[in-house]
């Protein structure tokens, strides 16, 4: 099959782009008539070429957002009766997204030409994530594409509420850290010295404190560049290092050992883990393939691995619970719970409960840190704008002394 490039316009006149898979430049165009498009620009897209949009789009992938809103309005067109195609042709025409238009329009015309949805959707594999294209797959199999599409938007629904939750959670710090720096800042290089050299001409020794706080100021201003020099080959040290094996186990090791992010983030990976692969099952996915999907979707190492030693005890008859006991990374109620739902036979209803838990418990906790932070963070600006203050008001209080 050879990728062709063209420039159509529809029965309305409104130019269309993109790309169709025929043999040969004849076939294209006459597939591109049946569509009812009038072909004005045709050409094969070279391998080079290709490769350069490949790696274009890879860079483009759809956020939790974007992902449940074009589930829901998806299942929602299916469920109203219009074919896969008309779908897709809407889906694309209210898309405010280039690529993802592009992309929907490859789609379109590739189900169109006879394609199926699911191998449609596969070549786009930089654009969509692998649980959307295997529950896609099985969806379209079962005859319940429009039931899956529902599912997927809950999951990515809750996927951006609890991102938001975390953001929200860390922008406060953040912000209270922000101020402190530029107050610190504004004192140490612009009114601390104004009022040394004030005092100065009153004959006022300068304190020991400030003198401490002004020798590392000019140390900065004569040394900018070993500082800035510093700060670079740290950032690009720490960068290169996290990227090798054991960079990589280490910081995935503090995430999960932190005092209380190390929780929070505990709990988020429990969460998903429990929701895709209940959805998985659910939908009909093996065991050995459901957890194969959701292990390529955890980002920590230590996870990942203890997941794929579960796969492969599956792959050899045992059941999950024993790995994931055998791991000491998932908690005893999680392990308690798909035991109970291995036992019942119903362990994708056990999945959807325990990623409940999770999401509830992942709220709380972040609310209750939020609230522990906002002392926390005012008692730590506090100090450090009052050890500046007392640096600046000790030549003052020497001043009045001696006068």
């Amino acid at each position: 099959m050879i990728q062709f490039q063209y420039k159509a316009r529809d029965r309305q006149g409104r130019e269309v782009n993109g790309t169709i898979e025929m043999d040969t430049k004849e076939l294209a165009v006459t597939s591109l008539r049946e569509q009812g498009y009038y072909v004005t620009e045709i050409k094969e897209v070279s391998k080079r070429r290709l490769s350069n949009i490949v790696i274009f789009q890879s860079s483009k992938t759809l956020k939790a957002k974007d992902l449940a809103l074009f589930c829901r309005q998806f299942a929602i067109q299916l469920e109203a009766g219009l074919s896969l195609t008309a779908c897709l042709e809407l889906l694309e025409e209210q898309s405010a997204d280039e690529i993802l238009k592009n992309v929907l329009r490859t789609i379109r015309l590739d189900v169109a030409s006879g394609m199926t949805f699911t191998n449609a959707v596969e070549k786009h594999k930089e654009i969509f994530p692998h649980e959307f294209i295997y529950l896609i797959s099985a969806g379209e199999i079962a005859g319940e594409l429009p039931a899956v599409l529902e599912q997927l938007a809950v999951y990515y629904e809750r996927e951006d509420e609890l991102r938001k939750k975390l953001s929200e959670a860390l922008m406060y710090p953040i912000v209270i850290a922000s101020i402190a720096v530029i107050v610190v800042i504004a004192l140490i290089f612009f009114v601390l010295p104004m009022l040394i050299k004030n005092f100065s001409a009153f004959g006022v020794q300068t304190p020991r404190i400030t003198q401490v706080i002004l020798d590392a100021r000019d140390f900065l201003i004569d040394f900018w560049y070993v500082f800035v020099g510093f700060i670079v080959f740290f950032i690009v040290f720490i960068k290169w290092y996290l990227k090798t094996k054991r960079g990589c186990y280490q910081k995935d090791l503090l995430k999960l050992k932190l005092p209380i992010m190390g929780k929070i983030n505990q709990m988020v990976i429990f969460s998903r883990i429990s929701r895709v692969l209940g959805l998985l099952l659910a939908s009909g996915i093996s065991m050995v393939k459901s957890l194969e999907i959701t292990e390529r979707l955890i980002t920590n190492v230590w996870i990942r691995d203890s997941l794929n030693d579960s796969r492969l005890a599956v792959e050899k008859g045992q059941g999950l619970t024993e790995p994931l006991k055998k791991s000491n990374l998932f908690p005893a109620m999680f392990v308690q719970m798909v035991a109970v739902g291995e036992e019942t036979g119903n362990l994708e209803q056990t999945l959807k409960h325990l990623s409940d838990y999770y999401d509830k418990e992942v709220n709380f906790t972040v609310s209750a840190f939020t609230k522990l932070l906002e002392p926390v963070m005012m008692v730590v600006l506090a100090i450090v704008v009052l050890f500046v203050l007392v640096s600046v008001y000790l030549p003052m209080i020497q001043m009045v002394t001696q006068l």
